[in-house]
């Protein structure tokens, strides 16, 4: 009996350890699958997240556009009377077209637009393009804008356009003799 006892006694501890393994093992599992749903949660959020920040500069995009369209149609409506008046006798009075360039520069400059400054500047390479070049003799010169061909633009500061110029290059001293 005696060998029974200590059969038993043996094997419940072996019983309790594999008991306390599964038992671990069990909430490990648990515990894994919880954080795999939350996991799965945060990233359901964020994907709506995203789609819905999307949305919401796709909808900004367009208000602003909108908005911008808005401004300019005066400037439309003036260039459609100017046609509706002048479509007989083919001849269109310059000041209307100054007049109505005008509006439009004004406009895009209180939306942020601004033209750059190109004629008797030093080139700037980071807002000019160069299109020609033409020899000077004056050394003061070298380097200074002649023409401009384009304008540029800048829009609150980043270049949209660069304006397309004609500049000075001093004469090789061999080609002026």
């Amino acid at each position: 009996m005696n060998m029974d006892q200590d059969k038993k006694a043996i094997s419940i501890p072996i019983n309790d350890e594999q008991t306390e393994t599964e038992i671990e093992k069990k909430e490990e599992k648990e515990s894994s699958e919880v954080y795999v749903e939350h996991l799965q949660r945060l990233q359901a959020e964020f994907t709506n997240y995203k789609k819905r920040t999307e949305k919401e500069k796709e909808s900004l995009s367009a208000f602003i556009k909108g908005n911008l369209i808005a401004h300019l149609l005066p400037v439309l409506d003036d260039l459609d009377l100017l046609v509706m008046h002048h479509q007989e006798d083919h001849q269109c009075p310059v000041e209307a077209i100054q007049m109505i360039t005008q509006k439009m520069k004004k406009i895009l400059s209180n939306e942020g637009l601004e033209s750059i400054e190109a004629l008797d500047r030093i080139f700037n390479p980071d807002i000019h393009e160069a299109i020609a070049v033409e020899e000077v003799e004056d050394p003061q010169q070298e380097g200074v804008i002649l023409e401009e061909w384009q304008k540029g633009y800048q829009f609150h500061g980043n270049l949209l356009r660069a304006s397309r110029v004609k500049v000075a290059k001093l004469k090789s001293a061999e080609e002026s003799d």
